[in-house]
């Protein structure tokens, strides 16, 4: 897996990642940025197009923590809507289409996940990092409970709308889905831990971590 290769799968994922960003929010980007799946993209466009630049020039990749993190991201985006969402009435918008549904739940998800498995370096995640990467959606959660609480303007996926499922509701699912989620990061350190360095796309040598 050569360092042309790598550029150019980089490169198609983020286009896919662009364009599901846009096909489904084309009708309101400030609103749309209220649902995790939104953020999730935007991440990995702003990571992806950082790893393909790189890539192309030869030059340091994203550090290890922050491709990790992007990778757990957009994984929780395509498992929690696969397997919770993708029947239940919360849907990000009425202009949304089954193609930029597919590309910002499965496509985009799945390609990262690939391009971390194939070519990015691997054994640089310590353990401590599946703790570290919840922080961001514990950001999420405070910010799109504060949001539908003191606007008034509801609450993003079911799961967190304290008007339907009350706040025991919810902290039986923090419960549930912050289990779920670290577990989830505690498997992404593991195979990066498990799988062959692979150096086609080297890190930056400070960003290198022995097993």
């Amino acid at each position: 897996m050569g360092r042309p290769l790598a550029a150019l799968f980089r490169i198609a994922v983020l286009v896919a990642a662009v364009t599901g960003v846009y096909l489904t929010s084309k009708d309101g980007f400030a609103d749309s940025l209220v649902y995790f799946t939104i953020q999730s993209n935007v991440l990995v466009s702003v990571v992806f197009a950082w790893a393909s630049w790189a890539t192309v020039r030869g030059t340091g990749q994203p550090p290890a923590w922050l491709k990790g993190g992007t990778t757990l991201y957009i994984t929780i985006t395509g498992l929690v809507y696969n397997l919770v969402l993708a029947d239940a009435p919360f849907q990000m918008g009425a202009g949304t289409s089954d193609f930029s549904d597919q590309l910002v739940h499965v496509i985009t998800p799945v390609a990262a996940v690939v391009d971390w498995l194939l070519f990015d370096e691997h054994r640089r995640f310590r353990w401590a990092a599946a703790v570290a990467w919840l922080v961001y959606p514990v950001g999420y959660l405070v910010f799109a409970l504060g949001r539908g609480t003191l606007l008034g303007t509801g609450y993003p996926y079911p799961f967190i709308d304290v008007d339907v499922i009350g706040y025991d509701g919810l902290a039986l699912n923090l419960l549930i889905y912050g289990g779920a989620f670290w577990l989830l990061g505690l498997a992404l350190v593991a195979v990066d831990r498990a799988l062959p360095r692979n150096t086609a796309v080297p890190a930056p040598e400070p960003e290198r971590i022995a097993a």
